[in-house]
């Protein structure tokens, strides 16, 4: 289905195959005529229940935590990428320091190889895991991309390596396209928590 998606070939999975056979199994063994109604509301809501929701955007947007606010809300896991890294390599900015940007990025894949696999969760994903686009595929797969936007002047930097050392409007211009590439829909971040939430479940 990605391929086609990157082919611009029409695709469907067979989630919509599977609730027609539910619902035609249930008319066998009922008696009941089921609504055509009914089974597309099982069907948006398997769909919304079986897809990740991630959010990307430039460090410091408030990924993690909306991304903790909207899990609460939904009542799913909530996994920060980032989290998942320091497990596996101890503190960033120390990594960083000592085996550079691309050894970082090569765990980042791998960690998102793992997460994009699995359902239902809420994923607050690194600034940069856009800047490579292997990671869009792994993300994609099994979920539906946020991007939050944040203005400049609010991004946090601190114990984050590229904010500290890049001038932040540069480090945009050079992501922001990327984000564009990814995101499936882009969200302010410029309320509250709750009301980006909200606005995050009301296009949902």
């Amino acid at each position: 289905l990605l391929d086609a998606q990157a082919l611009r070939i029409r695709g469907e999975n067979g989630l919509s195959m599977l609730v027609a056979q539910a619902v035609e199994a249930s008319r066998v063994f009922t008696g009941a005529e089921p609504q055509d109604s009914k089974l597309e509301r099982v069907l948006c809501k398997l769909s919304f229940e079986m897809e990740n929701i991630i959010l990307i955007g430039m460090p410091g947007c408030g990924k993690s935590t909306v991304g903790r606010a909207l899990a609460e809300k939904l009542g799913r896991p909530f996994v920060d990428a980032d989290a998942e890294i320091v497990k596996e390599i101890g503190d960033i900015p120390t990594f960083f320091a000592q085996q550079g940007e691309e050894a970082f990025r090569r765990v980042e894949t791998s960690v998102l190889t793992r997460l994009g696999k699995e359902s239902g969760l809420v994923i607050a994903t690194g600034g940069g895991c856009v800047t490579r686009e292997e990671n869009y595929p792994l993300l994609h797969q099994n979920g539906v991309i946020i991007r939050l936007d944040r203005p400049l002047s609010l991004l946090a930097t601190e114990d984050r390596p590229i904010s500290r050392n890049t001038e932040l409007s540069l480090l945009f211009a050079k992501r922001d396209p990327l984000y564009e590439d990814f995101g499936d829909l882009t969200i302010e971040n410029r309320g509250t928590v709750d009301q980006v939430v909200d606005r995050i479940l009301e296009v949902l």
